[in-house]
């Protein structure tokens, strides 16, 4: 008996794990007051720079981001585009605005680390830079941020990633809100934390700094569906972890399409939870090995799963271990995992008090649980018919950004 019910302990401990972390991380970034961030002046940006941007079939919206990087002041001879396996006219567009194009076919190898490796193939063969800065081919950064991170990054000598949000349309439906909300403390809320503790922070996929000694000699070229997550794993594992920057922010735009945008989220969050049962216990191993708290934080931080997955399983936990001390007639299991989840939820609710209230309502924050719902078909896809591979988003109706 008394085995059994150290056991339901443990298990209780187990999930637990993840509420205590994404909720002290919140609590943490309650209490975080902005700060005025000076840069050394002397620090020129000029040619010191490479703008490194992957692009797919994106001939609706090259031209726009590229535009609106030249009207930045970036120089068009730092700006290289790959245009990874394109069967439209994204190649011939950015060639037309004086960036430097590189056309990438491979059927075999298909997804956005290959065709960055392809574009750092390249510049190792010419003048590599002080500074490899990546931009996905449907993000905006204004000239502040843009420099800002680049002098970070040769501050520091070390990779950052900039503040990374999603904008949504006037009529953004309820999903789209409360993704804009979860968003929001995945990538802002939690890598404020993440930086306070010293810890590395999880890289996002686009508006990332790193010094080119730093990635270099990186493998980028796998098929990791979530290959932003995995770069930061092995940028921490070589001893630089990446650094969250406030105050650059990179813009991106939900996609318009039902489908496109239940495609996206199905590749981040099936990408997240393979993630997390490759590479925590890992990590987890590395952090004993090494003796490296580091290590120990970010496979801590990956290791919390989706917000809406992990609500959906803290239910379930609330009720496995009150049916367990039912029966048992011990309730120290119970007692550790509802106090978890109070906390949880508690964190939340204040979170959504500071920072929600302009995505949603209070009527609309207690409708989680529909949208919860919503995405029960994501994850039980991720049992029976997991995506293992890249796979394009599209933008819109008309697949262009508006």
């Amino acid at each position: 008996m008394i085995a059994n019910e150290f056991g339901v302990i443990s298990l209780a401990a187990l999930f637990s794990v993840p509420l205590v972390v994404i909720g002290f991380e919140l609590l943490l970034a309650l209490l975080h007051k902005e700060s005025i961030d000076e840069l050394d002046d002397n620090i020129g940006i000029n040619s010191a720079y490479t703008i490194l941007m992957p692009a797919h079939n994106e001939a609706s919206i090259i031209a726009i981001t590229l535009g609106k990087l030249l009207k930045q002041k970036a120089l068009a001879k730092s700006i290289v585009v790959v245009a990874d396996n394109c069967t439209d006219k994204t190649a011939e567009i950015a060639q037309r605005l004086g960036v430097t194009v590189l056309e990438r076919f491979n059927n075999k190898q298909k997804g956005k680390g290959f065709a960055l490796d392809y574009g750092l193939n390249y510049l190792k063969t010419t003048q590599p830079p002080e500074v490899l800065i990546i931009l996905d081919a449907d993000c905006e950064i204004d000239s502040h941020s843009l420099k800002y991170l680049f002098k970070k990054c040769i501050q520091q000598s070390t990779p950052f990633q900039s503040l990374y949000l999603m904008r949504q349309g006037r009529n953004a439906s309820l999903k789209q809100r409360v993704a804009g909300f979860a968003w929001l403390v995945k990538n802002k809320l939690r890598p404020i934390a993440v930086n306070k503790l010293g810890l590395a922070v999880t890289l996002t996929g686009t508006g990332m700094a790193f010094p080119w000694s730093v990635i270099a000699d990186i493998n980028i070229a796998h098929g990791n569906i979530v290959e932003d997550m995995q770069l930061g794993i092995d940028c921490t594992l070589k001893g630089f972890a990446p650094v969250f920057c406030e105050q650059a922010i990179v813009y991106s735009d939900f996609p318009e399409q039902s489908e496109a945008e239940t495609t996206q989220r199905t590749r981040w969050e099936h990408g997240h939870l393979m993630t997390i049962t490759q590479q925590v216990p890992k990590l987890m191993k590395q952090a004993l090995i090494r003796r490296d708290w580091r290590l120990l934080g970010l496979a801590l931080d990956i290791g919390v799963p989706p917000l809406a997955l992990l609500v959906m399983l803290s239910l379930f936990g609330l009720v496995f271990f009150a049916g367990m001390a039912h029966f048992m007639g011990h309730y120290a299991a119970f007692f550790m995992f509802s106090s978890s989840f109070i906390f949880f939820s508690s964190m939340i609710m204040l979170t959504w008090w500071r920072y929600g209230r302009d995505y949603l309502t209070l009527q609309e924050l207690c409708s989680i649980p529909v949208y919860i719902v919503s995405k029960l078909s994501i994850y039980v896809s991720f049992i029976f018919k997991r995506q293992k591979t890249w796979v394009r988003t599209s933008r819109g109706a008309n697949d262009k950004r508006k």
